[in-house]
Parts: C-alpha cells; sequence; structure tokens
C-alpha cells in the first residue's frame, strides 16, 4: 500500500513538472482580476518542463558518448505527447474546478512519462547503438573469416552494425590504431592494453553474430571524440586526390601554375 502511493505521489509530481505551463496558465487566469505569464516567466516553465524530461530520458537509456541530440530530440516528443494527453483531458473534463483538473491532468502527465520510459528502456534492449562495445564475430579484411572481437559501434543498418574491431595486440607501429582506454568497458581485463582501428572503413557485422545481449560498456568519451574527428579522413583524402588529378589534367605536367 505504501509502496502504491509513493509510485502515484511520484507520478503526480513528475507530471506537474511536465505540464507545468499549462496548469501554471490555468492558475493565473483563475485569480481576481485573470493573470497572465509574461515571455519570461513563459520560457522559465517550459525550461523547466524540458529539464524534467531530459532527466526521465537520460535515466531510461544506456550510457554512451553522443546522445546529447538524442536526448534532447526526445525530451521535446515527451513533453509534447504530457501536454497533448493534458489538453485532451481538460476538453474531456467540465468540473469547474480548475485545482481538480489540474490534479488529473498531472497524474496522466505522470503516467505518460513512466510509459515513455519504459518503451524507451525497451527498445534497446538487445540492440548494439553507436557509442557502445559490443563483443561480436567480427569479419576480417583480408579474408572470409571471422573473429571473437570488442568492437565500436559506429552506425547501425537494416541487416547489420557498423563497427571498428579492437584488439589486444600491440598496434603501436601502425597509425591507422589508437590504444582505447579500457575505462567503463573493460576493467576486469587482463591485458595491460587494447588498440582500436581509426580511419579505416568499418566492418560489416550481421546482428545475428553479437555474442551478447547486452554492451560490454560504452565506449570512452575521448576515444569517441578521436573517431568522430578521423571517421571521414579517407572520404577527403579521396576527394582531394580526385581534385589534384583533375587539376592536372588540366594544367599538363609542363604548365607552370601561377
Amino acid at each position: 500500500m505504501v509502496g502504491c502511493l509513493a509510485v502515484l505521489l511520484f507520478v503526480a509530481v513528475v507530471g506537474e513538472f511536465l505540464i507545468m505551463p499549462v496548469w501554471m496558465y490555468d492558475l493565473m487566469a483563475a485569480q481576481t482580476p485573470p493573470q497572465r505569464l509574461d515571455s519570461g516567466e513563459t520560457a522559465v516553465l517550459v525550461l523547466a518542463s524540458l529539464l524534467t524530461a531530459l532527466v526521465i530520458v537520460w535515466s531510461s537509456g544506456r550510457r554512451r558518448p553522443g546522445r546529447s541530440a538524442e536526448l534532447l530530440a526526445y525530451a521535446v516528443l515527451l513533453v509534447g505527447l504530457c501536454v497533448v494527453v493534458a489538453l485532451w483531458l481538460r476538453q474531456r473534463m467540465d468540473t469547474g474546478n480548475w485545482s481538480l483538473e489540474a490534479a488529473i491532468e498531472s497524474l496522466a502527465a505522470g503516467a505518460t512519462a513512466l510509459v515513455f520510459r519504459r518503451l524507451l528502456r525497451r527498445s534497446e534492449r538487445g540492440r548494439p547503438l553507436p557509442g557502445e562495445i559490443w563483443l561480436a564475430l567480427v569479419p576480417f579484411r583480408e579474408r572470409d573469416e571471422e573473429a571473437r572481437h570488442y568492437c565500436v559501434v559506429v552506425g547501425r543498418g537494416l541487416r547489420h552494425v557498423k563497427v571498428l574491431q579492437i584488439t589486444s595486440q600491440n598496434k603501436d607501429d601502425r597509425r591507422d590504431h589508437v590504444r582505447i582506454p579500457r575505462d567503463g568497458w573493460a576493467v576486469n581485463s587482463r591485458k595491460d592494453a587494447h588498440w582500436m582501428e581509426i580511419g579505416l572503413p568499418p566492418r560489416r557485422v550481421p546482428y545475428r553474430n553479437f555474442l551478447k545481449d547486452r554492451p560490454q560498456g560504452p565506449c570512452p568519451k575521448a576515444t569517441w571524440r578521436q573517431i568522430r574527428a578521423r571517421r571521414y579522413t579517407p572520404v577527403r583524402r579521396a576527394v582531394l586526390e580526385g581534385t589534384r588529378r583533375v587539376r592536372s589534367r588540366i594544367t599538363g605536367p609542363g604548365v607552370e601554375r601561377t
């Protein structure tokens, strides 16, 4: 019984923050004489609702770098859904008591947030997502074989995932590999160091080749920044080389460029 009351109170408080601009508008309108919110006050209320939604969305997903844009999009969607539910209920109710209607709207918004959070958690179950490290059967580049490797997910497709392979073999003499910290994903590893390929086209791993139903951990933020910075290096190099070839054809080898 106490647990149900605690959940009900939590839902009501969360819902109240999510639709704060809605019920605050009604509260001001119920004053004598009626009052109106100015633009600054409205902005503060909207910001409070967005921050509440951000906390809910952030707590519903796995930790991984590069989630900022996704979190903001889901937070805006959650606030929008809660406001739509609250306004729909307002049209259905005609009690003449704005405080009772606000309480019901807050409960409905809180329940919407709980369902939204559960759906987000379920949508990530067993799914490799960009910014995560997973154990999978990763194909070799030079032959048609596969081997167990940890890998960083950098993209998703309908039938496969794009990854960058991690190895425990020393690659300090390779320019296309960088050391990857063990923070957050290989804390208990017996290996002193790991290396990740970088600046190379990602390997394609079918979904069936992933050997676990959950990630090993998030990719370290410093490594993810390196991936983002060098991901399109081969494309840029190819474009630059193509431009140089075109210029050489136009000018010719014996023509002096000015």
